[in-house]
This record gives C-alpha cells, structure tokens and sequence, in this order.
C-alpha cells in the first residue's frame, strides 16, 4: 500500500505548471519531508487516470530534491514526456537515488495553443521503496 505522507501529488486536477515549496497541499501538491530516513533508493509512482485533453499538449514530471525547504531543488529522476494518445490512461515508475531530506514533483506542461485551456484529472504520484509490490 502507499502511504499517504508519502504523496507529492495527490490527484487533484492538473491546469497549469506546479512547483511545490511547502510541505503542506496546494493545487494537490506538496514537498515531502522524508525526515531521517535511512531509505536511499526510491520509487516514484505516477498513476495518470485520464487522458491529456488536446493533441499537442505536454504534461512532464521531474523528481527532485534538496537539504532545506527553502533551498535549490536539483533533478533526482524524471517520468517520460506525456502527449495525447501516449499511454494514457497508464501507470509509470521512475527509480532514483536519494540523499537529501525533500522530495517533490515538479509539474510542468505546455499548453500547444496557449488558450489557457490545458487539463489533465486524476494524475497521482507517489514515493514508496517497494514500487514492484504495489503496482
């Protein structure tokens, strides 16, 4: 099972880039404080329920961390590039090595015809060192 404390995104509706820099929710997102964990090898699991609404738009996923809260956030692992029509709905894991306390996903997508009308529902990410258990 996953564990809820261990969710950078947790569902919400995606309609614009997300950069999370608290460790409480906003837009469904939030950094992940993994405290003293003597984990280093962990999973990212992203779960993406529906398809992205139009031909050309992106929807891409970059795991990061870093030492503070408040410091700069350095690439740890990332998911495939998403369009429409690729793999959607779909389930994807992305393995990466960690050596600091926070962890999120930044989410950023392209909007192809920049009408302000990019969505995509039910996309979920989630951190566990036993992805191949659960999935």
């Amino acid at each position: 099972m996953f564990d809820a404390l261990l969710m950078p995104h947790d569902g919400t509706t995606i309609t614009a880039n997300i950069t999370p820099v608290l460790t409480t929710r906003v837009s469904g997102s939030a950094v992940i404080d993994l405290g003293e964990t003597p984990a280093k090898g962990l999973s990212a699991v992203m779960m993406v329920g529906a398809d992205l609404a139009e031909t050309s738009d992106t929807l891409q996923v970059t795991i990061q961390e870093c030492a503070t809260l408040t410091g700069t956030f350095v690439e740890v692992g990332h998911f495939p590039l998403l369009t429409k029509g690729t793999g959607m709905p779909g389930t994807y894991v992305c393995r990466f090595h960690v050596e600091e306390r926070y962890v999120r996903a930044l989410i950023v997508v392209s909007d192809s015809d920049a009408g302000g009308d990019f969505t995509v529902a039910s996309v979920y990410i989630l951190l566990t060192p036993y992805a191949f258990k659960v999935v």
